[in-house]
């Protein structure tokens, strides 16, 4: 048993996939402060060469990779360039993904296999591809974002809530497989506050109505769920394989707005 473990990240290497905004900046900034080297594997490279340039003004040591996670090849070329930069991979957070709020009786199936392929496809290739680099570190872990839609979600989300389910599934037999040398968990977030939200019409009005529900009473921050993707991939988290780590200020814990 480990004793008096250290919960910094000093000289991992972390693949971060989306990492151009919301929940996957703040894990790769949180990660980065920790001490971890970071890849921003981002489709976008506008937004990827931004967070590259916040996490380096911060002194933190980071590169943008260009990274389209529902293809092999540019999963290749990422990886490639991320072991040229930095020789080794520790740590990979499977963090790409996209929403859609779609009914299913006019949803197509080209936009259900769009939503699969990211969320899901995504994450299978790119743990796939990233194993033979893991297998070789000291200290290694994967980290799976799924969502608290994953088990109480609302109409319209079906095709999103699936590939959050799938998600956690995915974990869990992905952690067993390849126990003992490498950890895989999942966090579920709840209601995170990313630039999706901040571009909503009204939203005063939604938070308003949503924190209703949110024992913190707040929205949480994307650092929020940073904070416990370091402590999944630290050395404190040694003994912790195959679980979801809810972060939702409590808001699956509430059953309706009010006391009994």
């Amino acid at each position: 048993m480990k004793m008096n473990a250290d919960f910094r990240l000093n000289d991992r290497v972390a693949i971060v996939s989306g990492a151009g905004s919301g929940i996957g900046a703040g894990t790769a900034k949180v990660l980065a402060a920790q001490g971890a080297r970071v890849v921003i594997a981002e489709l976008d490279p506008e937004s990827g060469a931004r967070v590259e340039a916040e996490i380096r003004a911060a002194g933190y040591d980071a590169r943008f990779i260009a990274c389209d996670v529902r293809e092999e090849k540019s999963i290749s070329y990422m990886i490639d360039a991320a072991i040229s930069q930095y020789q080794k991979i520790d740590i990979l957070v499977n963090n790409a993904g996209i929403t859609q709020v779609v009914d299913v009786d006019t949803m197509s199936p080209e936009e259900w296999d769009q939503l699969q392929s990211v969320n899901l496809r995504g994450m299978f290739l790119m743990s796939r591809a990233c194993l033979p680099y893991l297998r070789q570190s000291e200290n290694p872990a994967i980290v799976n974002m799924s969502s608290v839609n994953a088990s109480v979600t609302l109409g319209g989300l079906s095709a999103y809530a699936a590939s959050k389910a799938g998600i956690v599934g995915f974990t869990k037999s992905l952690a067993a497989e390849l126990a003992p040398r490498i950890r895989v968990n999942a966090i579920a977030p709840g209601a995170i506050l990313t630039e999706a939200w901040r571009d909503r019409d009204k939203l005063n009005q939604v938070l308003a109505h949503r924190l209703k529900y949110i024992p913190l009473e707040r929205m949480g921050a994307p650092e929020d769920v940073g904070q416990g993707v370091a402590f999944l991939v630290s050395d404190h988290a040694s003994y912790i394989t195959g679980t979801v780590l809810t972060i939702d200020g409590g808001m699956t814990s509430r059953l309706y707005d009010g006391q009994v």
